[in-house]
């Protein structure tokens, strides 16, 4: 963040970028996005199932598969990891691509898929299990975060807020999976809490099908424009 602060510049031609006024105009433009709300809530379930994941693997290597604790720790901590390189190459790869939704919704399938496999494989397969959940999923954010300006079209100044109402929605699977999580996992078992985080996953990721491609999204408007 210092660094950010001691070296951004505004870019010529663009001083919105240095900032604007936060005032309604920026939530209305928010709120009034469908793709936002698409976009936001098919992460739900999958950004609440990393976040579970990162937290309880440790806990599950150790107490059911009988993990060391500094093993078990490394687990937890190579899912987190993973996702530096998952950022580069899914921002990379999507920002190559005018199928933004592919790189938003199939390594949440990915991440889905990945999941229903911890209880039936054997324990050395855990870490290329977390390995990948870690990895796909963090790839499939980066591209995400890009949705306010390729797919909505939103203005640099209003970004922030936009991004702003993704995350929210994003995150109240944060708040409320672990939750659920945790209440199967003590009445039921692990292997009951692995399916569940797969299936919420893979549920709130199809409905980022219905969300529009910066393609579609541009040949509406010059649809419109020859329209008008």
């Amino acid at each position: 963040m210092l660094a950010t602060i001691i070296a951004f510049q505004i870019p010529e031609g663009d001083q919105s970028l240095g900032g604007a006024r936060f005032d309604r105009t920026a939530i209305q433009t928010a709120l009034a996005s469908r793709d936002l709300w698409v976009y936001g809530v098919s992460l739900l379930g999958g950004y609440g199932a990393y976040f579970t994941t990162s937290q309880l693997f440790t806990e599950y290597a150790t107490l059911e598969r009988h993990f060391a604790s500094s093993s078990g720790g490394l687990l937890s901590a190579l899912i987190l990891l993973a996702g530096i390189p998952g950022s580069v190459l899914g921002g990379y790869w999507a920002h190559r691509s005018r199928n933004l939704r592919m790189f938003v919704v199939g390594p949440l399938i990915v991440v889905a898929a990945l999941l229903v496999l911890i209880p039936v494989v054997p324990a050395g397969a855990l870490w290329a299990l977390g390995i990948g959940i870690g990895f796909f999923l963090i790839f499939g954010f980066a591209p995400w975060l890009t949705v306010p300006a390729r797919v909505c079209n939103i203005e640099h100044q209003y970004v922030g807020t936009a991004t702003g109402l993704m995350i929210t929605l994003a995150a109240i699977g944060g708040f409320f999976i672990p939750i659920i999580f945790g209440h199967l996992v003590s009445h039921t078992s692990f292997d009951t809490g692995w399916v569940f985080l797969a299936i919420v996953s893979f549920v709130f990721a199809l409905l980022g099908l219905a969300g529009r491609n910066p393609v579609a999204v541009s040949e509406r408007a010059h649809l419109d424009t020859s329209m008008g």
